[in-house]
C-alpha cells in the first residue's frame, strides 16, 4: 500500500498547485515502520473540487463532502485507503501544528513538487518526535480536555494503538478534568471507545480508564453501584471487578494460540470478524457483554430469609440498562439487539451445565433461541465462569465447563448453523402451495417443526423428503391446528 500511497501523491501534486503536507496517522505509521490505511494531506485549495477528481481517477467513494474537509475511500488490491483532504486556509502549517492537542499529533512532512517525501525533514513544532521515541503521549494544551473532552479518551486511545505511555503531567490533567465527560459528545466518545475495543489489550486501557483516570464511571456511571455488591457463595471480589475479569479472560480466550482445536478457533475468527453494525464487529459487542454481563446486579440483590445474597433476575434488569448503554453508544438496532441479548442469556449454559443436560432437544431449544449469536453467548458464559472459578476454586471447574462450551459450540457449527435458514429446504410459499389450508400464522411453527427434524436426523435436508414428511407426520401440526384431511 504505501507504493501506492507514493503513487497518489504524485497525481495529486498534478492536481494541484498547491503545497501538500502529509500529518496525522500517516506520519505515526511510517515512525513505527508499519504500513498505513490513512493519509491526510493539508493544502491550499479547494478540497471538494480535488477530492472528487481524486476519486474520479481512482475509482473512489466519496465519503465526506465539506467546504474544507474532503474524504475519499479507495479499495486497491482489495486493501482500503483513506485519503483525507483539509483546507488549511490562511495559516501557516507551524500554527495549524500549534493547536494540536498532543505533541504526536503537531508532526508534518511537505511533499516536493515530484511527488516524493523526505522522512528527514519532519516539521515538528511541539516536540513531537522526541515524545514518539520516547514513546509518550503528552498534551500540549490541557485546557482542551475542560473544552473538548473526549480529549481525554483520545490520549488512552493513543496509548493503546502505539502502545505507548501517559506523560505525567498529561494524566493528572485529565485526573482533573474527567468530570467535564459527562456531558461530553456521545458520537465522539462511542468513535473513540470502539477503536479501544478493536485492540487486543481493551481489558488493560479499560482497566487504566477506570482504576488511574477516573474517567470510565464517567461514561458509564451504572458501573459505581457495581463496585459495592457483589460478593456471595460463588464470587469472591465485588461485581464490577469480577465484569473486568471476564473482559479480561474473554480477551485471553478470543486471541489465544491453541486454546480451542483449530476448525473451532478459525469458526470463531470467521464469526466474530462479522461486522454488524456502524463498521463495529461482533468482537467489540462480546467485549462489551462480557463487560456489562453482571451490569444489573445491584437493582437486583436481596437477601433470603437464610441471609444469602442473591441477585435473582440479575441478567433481565442488566438487558434493560444494556439497551440504554447502546442507545448512548449509537448502537443501532442491531447491536442493540445483540448486547442486549448476550447480557440477558449469558446464565443459559451455565443452566444446562448444571442440569446435566445437553440432550439433543435442550441443545436444539438454546441453538434456536439464540441463532447466529450463539458462538458469542457460549465465549461470554464461559469467560463469566473463569472468570468466577479463577478465584473461588481454580482447579475445579473450569477445565470440564470449558469442555462443555466447546460441546455446544461444535454441534451448533455441525448440526445447527447450517439450517439456521432453511430457505434450500422449505419456504412459505413451499407451504401456501402444498397446503392452501394452513392459516399463515402457522407457517413459522411448520418451518421450526421441518428444521428440527433435520437437526435431530429424522430427514436430511431436502425439500421433497420435508414435504413428504409433513404429509406423513400429522401429529406435530395438522391434529392440532387444521385437519386437513377433512377439508375443516
Amino acid at each position: 500500500m504505501n507504493a501506492l500511497i507514493e503513487t497518489f501523491l504524485k497525481e495529486v501534486k498534478n492536481i494541484t498547485k498547491s503545497d501538500i503536507y502529509l500529518s496525522d496517522t500517516f506520519i505515526r505509521d511510517r515512525l513505527l515502520k508499519r504500513g498505513s490505511d490513512e493519509i491526510k494531506m493539508l493544502i491550499r485549495d479547494d478540497v471538494r473540487s480535488l477530492g472528487m477528481s481524486f476519486a474520479s481517477l481512482n475509482d473512489g467513494r466519496l465519503i465526506m463532502d465539506h467546504k474544507d474537509l474532503c474524504k475519499v475511500e479507495l479499495n486497491k488490491n482489495h486493501e482500503k485507503l483513506l485519503v483525507v483532504f483539509e483546507n488549511l486556509g490562511d495559516i501557516s502549517i507551524d500554527d495549524y501544528l500549534n493547536k494540536s492537542i498532543f505533541s504526536i499529533e503537531a508532526l508534518a512532512m511537505k511533499v516536493e513538487e515530484d511527488g516524493s517525501i523526505n522522512f528527514n525533514e519532519i516539521i515538528d513544532t511541539m516536540g513531537g518526535l522526541k515524545d514518539f521515541n520516547d514513546r509518550l503521549v503528552r498534551c500540549m494544551q490541557p485546557q482542551n480536555f475542560s473544552a473538548t473532552p473526549v480529549s481525554m479518551l483520545k490520549a488512552v486511545r493513543f496509548m493503546a494503538e502505539l502502545d505507548f505511555n501517559l506523560e505525567n503531567s498529561t494524566m493528572y490533567s485529565i485526573i482533573e478534568n474527567a468530570v467535564f465527560l459527562e456531558n461530553g459528545d456521545w458520537e465522539e466518545i462511542a468513535k473513540e471507545l470502539f477503536i479501544i475495543l478493536k485492540l487486543k489489550k481493551t481489558y488493560y486501557y479499560f482497566n487504566f480508564m477506570d482504576k488511574q483516570l477516573n474517567i470510565l464511571n464517567k461514561i458509564f456511571p451504572e458501573i459505581e453501584p457495581m463496585k459495592e455488591i457483589g460478593r456471595c457463595k460463588y464470587h469472591v471480589v465485588d461485581s464490577w471487578t469480577h465484569s473486568l475479569n471476564t473482559l479480561k479472560v474473554a480477551e485471553s480466550i478470543i486471541y489465544a494460540e491453541g486454546y480451542f482445536e483449530n476448525h473451532l478457533r478459525k469458526a470463531y475468527e470467521e464469526h466474530s470478524s462479522q461486522i454488524v453494525c456502524d463498521g463495529h464487529t461482533r468482537l467489540e459487542i462480546v467485549k462489551l457483554a462480557a463487560l456489562f454481563h453482571d451490569i444489573g446486579k445491584p437493582a437486583s440483590r436481596k437477601i433470603d430469609e437464610s441471609g444469602r445474597v442473591r441477585f435473582k433476575g440479575h441478567e433481565i434488569a442488566g438487558m434493560q440498562i444494556a439497551e440504554r448503554i447502546s442507545d448512548r453508544l449509537k448502537l443501532g438496532d442491531k447491536g442493540k439487539k445483540i448486547l442486549c441479548k448476550l447480557v440477558k442469556e449469558h446464565m443459559w449454559p451455565l443452566t444446562l451445565y448444571k442440569n446435566n443436560d445437553v440432550s439433543a432437544k435442550a441443545t436444539y431449544d438454546l441453538f434456536a433461541k439464540f441463532g447466529e449469536d450463539t458462538l458469542d453467548v457460549l465465549i461470554v458464559s464461559l469467560a463469566d465462569i473463569i472468570a468466577t472459578r479463577k478465584l473461588l476454586c481454580p482447579h475445579e471447574e473450569m477445565g470440564m465447563y470449558k469442555v462443555h462450551v466447546e460441546y455446544l459450540a461444535n454441534n451448533y457449527l455441525t448440526r445447527f448453523k447450517d439450517i439456521i435458514n432453511i430457505n434450500h429446504v422449505i419456504t412459505e410459499r413451499d407451504i401456501e402451495k402444498e397446503f392452501p389450508r394452513v392459516d399463515e400464522e402457522k407457517y413459522s411453527e411448520l418451518i421450526d417443526f421441518v428444521r428440527k427434524s433435520i437437526f435431530f436426523g429424522k430427514i436430511p435436508p431436502e425439500k421433497s423428503r420435508a414435504i413428504a414428511y409433513i404429509k406423513e407426520e400429522p401429529t406435530f401440526f395438522f391434529q392440532i391446528h387444521q385437519n386437513l384431511n377433512s377439508g375443516e
